[in-house]
């Protein structure tokens, strides 16, 4: 069995309303990531990342750099306990 990691990423920056939900969904699509995006409250976007380490290391680096309208100026990345296993990954409101 392949060792699976999760991380929780907080992006800050122009991130909210230039489609980065949508861009980060089709990158973890692409490289069966599982987990959530959501916008959150203060104007950055909230990123759980669940699979294994090559693959979330991708889709991270695709979040350091976001959709072309984006600017992400700051990434806060958090180790998770994998307690929750994520079957898909989706796009929260």
């Amino acid at each position: 069995m392949s060792h699976i990691v999760t991380h929780l990423l907080h992006i800050y920056g122009r991130v909210q309303g230039v489609g980065f939900r949508n861009f980060v969904n089709h990158h973890a699509q692409e490289r069966s990531v599982t987990g959530y995006i959501k916008n959150r409250n203060d104007g950055s976007v909230e990123v759980m990342l669940q699979g294994n380490p090559s693959d979330v290391g991708s889709v991270e680096a695709a979040c350091r750099k976001g959709p072309v309208l984006a600017h992400v100026e700051h990434v806060e990345r958090f180790p998770v306990d994998p307690d929750v296993h994520y079957e898909t990954f989706e796009v929260r409101i």
